[in-house]
């Protein structure tokens, strides 16, 4: 299943125009990485600068003029930071990246999946 996965991550990664997806596509691909124990990659996707992946100082993940706050892509960013605190490789070690410097506390989450 993993190779299956792996490829169909890889294949999106390269082929999607990313400027066209909504804000919840972001999110959506990091959990991926996240469970394909690609911390880097996570971290890239939930800060990938473009349009609909913008939060505004209130919080909202910004679309467009037309559609100022889209609640879905809140949703799933604090899905999304929330796997990533509670998936570990064995190690202890949780789903961020250790050679950026990433120190992350939280406390209460339970993971997406034991």
């Amino acid at each position: 299943m993993i190779p299956l996965l792996r490829n169909t991550f890889q294949t999106i990664r390269e082929r999607w125009e990313w400027e066209s997806c909504w804000g919840w596509d972001f999110p959506l691909a990091a959990l991926a990485a996240g469970a394909l124990n690609e911390p880097e990659t996570a971290v890239d996707f939930l800060l990938m600068d473009t349009q609909k992946n913008r939060y505004l100082a209130n919080g909202h993940n910004y679309q467009d003029e037309r559609l100022p706050m889209y609640l879905p892509g809140n949703g799933a960013l604090l899905t999304a930071v929330a796997h990533l605190c509670t998936r570990y490789d064995g190690n202890g070690n949780n789903g961020f990246p250790k050679n950026k410097g990433w120190k992350v506390r939280y406390e209460n989450l339970n993971p997406l999946y034991p």
